[in-house]
């Protein structure tokens, strides 16, 4: 039996990736590099790639657990993995990040019982229960190498390739979003809110450059609230409100004998910022009977499980390198949606299914039945 599986993806051209060179790293978790100064190397850990496996253009990793020291585990068992890929034939390169999260740890007596999860799904889990889930799959942009990286990795001197710390930047990222009945027959709106406990997680977009310009998204890393708050939005009526989180970035440089291979923006922490948005534009309209439940009585509805949250551009770096990032949350005990449920606001829809599967919800008044 091999070791387990980390992560899969595949590169965005037809190119087979059977001639390609990988590298495989770990990254320190954020808390080992919170004072990291500019200009400081960042320790990285090679890992072996004999676990890559390659069909066409798509790739499956799988990684020893035992190959990762301790020191490079982080919060809730959190891994970043970093991987590279060179083609030779097009001078093709490709650079992406991964968290994985370590299950079994604790109750393992032997390294063989340990496995990768999906952070999103084995957040509603646990992170010590089994990772039964599908391993997170990522989407690899395929772009021009650097100029002079053949010659870098076709003669690889280990001890000249680096990571360095250029600088950082902290960012504004939609993490949930929250979206109020209208008064309807009545004369209030209906209310909600959302908690952000200490322990909680969010998956933020990583981007890499070749060029020093042009930006790509690639992957994401996984950052654990572990900054000791707890916050709780004050419940708010406004039709469409987004529920925010300052992260930190920080930006690399990894170069090998000189030769700058990529530059990287990756998220290392959250700042203990929060904020909303009441965005000025109309709510969605998710009303359908297969997407609501309707005539609900007087209480108060908290979503903890179902379909993580997700934003395309919810991190809002654009003004540093161009393109905003993604985000995505798991629903918890820790990390929830609420709404305040009356007789003048019974009604919940979701974006893509009812309340409790989807990763959205929408509160709609009274009588809204009779509409569809």
């Amino acid at each position: 039996m091999g070791d387990p599986v980390a992560f899969t993806g595949q590169v965005d051209t037809e190119i087979a990736l059977d001639k390609s060179r990988f590298t495989l790293r770990a990254d320190l978790p954020g808390t080992e590099t919170a004072d990291l100064a500019d200009g400081e190397e960042v320790p990285m850990l090679n890992l072996p790639t004999t676990g890559i496996s390659i069909k066409g253009n798509s790739f499956t990793v799988a990684v020893d657990p035992a190959a990762v020291p301790d020191r490079y585990i982080g919060s809730n068992g959190l891994v970043s993995l970093e991987m590279e890929i060179y083609d030779p034939t097009s001078d093709g390169y490709a650079w992406t990040t991964q968290s994985v999260r370590l299950v079994g740890q604790q109750a393992a007596r032997s390294t063989s019982a340990r496995s990768w999860a999906n952070p999103i799904a084995s957040a509603q889990a646990g992170t010590i229960r089994s990772g039964a889930s599908l391993p997170p799959n990522v989407n690899v942009h395929l772009g021009k190498a650097a100029k002079g990286m053949k010659t870098a990795v076709v003669s690889p001197r280990a001890d000249t390739c680096r990571t360095t710390k250029i600088g950082q930047n902290d960012a504004w990222a939609t993490i949930g979003e929250g979206f109020p009945a209208a008064p309807g027959y009545g004369t209030t709106r209906g209310t909600a809110w959302m908690t952000h406990s200490n322990g909680s997680e969010v998956t933020y977009g990583a981007a890499v450059t070749t060029d020093g310009t042009t930006w790509s998204a690639s992957g994401s890393a996984s950052v654990a609230n572990t900054k000791g708050f707890d916050f709780q939005w004050d419940p708010d009526t406004n039709p469409n409100i987004s529920y925010r989180a300052e992260v930190r970035y920080y930006k690399y440089k990894y170069d090998c004998g000189g030769v700058i291979i990529n530059r990287k923006v990756k998220a290392v922490s959250e700042t203990g910022g929060v904020k909303t948005i009441h965005a000025n534009a109309n709510p969605p309209y998710w009303l359908s009977r297969a997407k609501c439940a309707f005539d609900m009585p007087a209480g108060t509805w908290t979503k903890t499980t179902g379909k993580a949250y997700s934003a395309s551009g919810g991190v809002k770096i654009g003004s540093v390198i161009g393109i905003d990032l993604s985000t995505s949350r798991a629903y918890t005990k820790g990390s929830t949606l609420s709404y305040k449920m009356d007789a003048g606001h019974d009604s919940l829809c979701g974006n893509t299914d009812k309340p409790a599967y989807a990763s959205k919800v929408q509160q709609f008044y009274n009588r809204i039945q009779e509409e569809v």
